[in-house]
């Protein structure tokens, strides 16, 4: 073969592998941050360890169930990582559309921090969940479904005194009021952190240990503002730490840079909450 021929073979080959391996390299870098990826680094492991036991014991029936079972990898990988496809594509697709979504997302961002901090300066008792990837609806009773915009005089005259709605608890799902008057699962008492806190303070930690749910919590008592996450509760956060904390868990509301600033994305949020936990301590 002449060597020309030989070097455009080799450069085709190089720019296939380069086509296939930047697409996967930066997929992976953005599962990477999703709570979906450990559940597909898990899946993976499993289809490597049972197929290395079938091939080396010659379980071969064994290996042609596996063989037939991985048709259905591709369909459960899209059921898992639905919200992080949907996000994408809305991104690719969405020239107006998408920039109206993150134009939306931060101001309900903006109007939730409005409205927390003057319940607050107030001492009017909230609690407000922000649902994330998982659905929170099977540990919510008592709701009354509003379907609203995200309004901060909505969210102050929901929590104050008197009203219908205001011992029980507002949940916010893609940016809009979904429910109010929610009674979230408390947190168990058998937990020596959560003997000093109220209702609120309990429903808030209880509804984080069943979810993957942001719960911000103002005391009547106080005041102070709360934030529960993963079952943990990170307490007296300011004006600026609940800003970045609301911009964090709802998606696109601080993400009209392209990424390029170093303002909080959803997919960061544990970071952030982490970061808050630690400043706040």
């Amino acid at each position: 073969m002449h060597p020309l021929n030989i070097i455009v073979a080799w450069v085709r080959e190089l720019v296939q592998i380069g086509l296939l391996a930047v697409p996967v390299y930066y997929l992976l870098k953005f599962l990477r941050r999703t709570r979906g990826y450990s559940v597909l680094a898990g899946i993976f492991g499993i289809i490597a360890v049972a197929y290395t036991g079938t091939t080396l014991l010659k379980l071969d029936e064994l290996g042609w169930m596996l063989d037939r079972a991985a048709v259905f990898i591709p369909i459960a990988l899209l059921v898992v990582f639905q919200p992080e496809l949907r996000r994408i594509f809305a991104d690719i697709g969405g020239g107006s559309s998408g920039q109206k979504e993150r134009e939306s997302r931060r101001n309900a961002a903006e109007e939730l921090h409005k409205a927390v901090m003057a319940l607050a300066s107030r001492r009017c008792g909230a609690l407000i969940a922000i649902e994330r990837e998982e659905r929170i609806d099977p540990f919510v009773q008592g709701a009354c479904h509003l379907d609203s915009p995200i309004v901060s005089e909505l969210v102050s005259m929901i929590f104050y005194p008197g009203t219908a709605l205001h011992d029980g608890g507002v949940v916010v799902r893609n940016g809009h009021i979904a429910m109010a008057g929610c009674i979230f699962p408390l947190g168990a008492l058998g937990d020596s952190r959560h003997l000093s806190f109220g209702t609120r303070h309990r429903a808030a930690i209880g509804l984080t240990e069943k979810t993957d749910a942001a719960v911000f919590a103002v005391s009547e008592e106080t005041g102070m503002i709360s934030m529960a996450f993963g079952g943990r509760l990170v307490r007296g956060m300011g004006a600026e730490s609940l800003r970045r904390a609301l911009e964090a868990c709802l998606p696109g509301a601080a993400e009209d840079d392209g990424g390029k600033s170093d303002a909080p994305r959803a997919d960061d949020f544990p970071r952030v909450f982490e970061e808050l936990a630690k400043n706040e301590a």
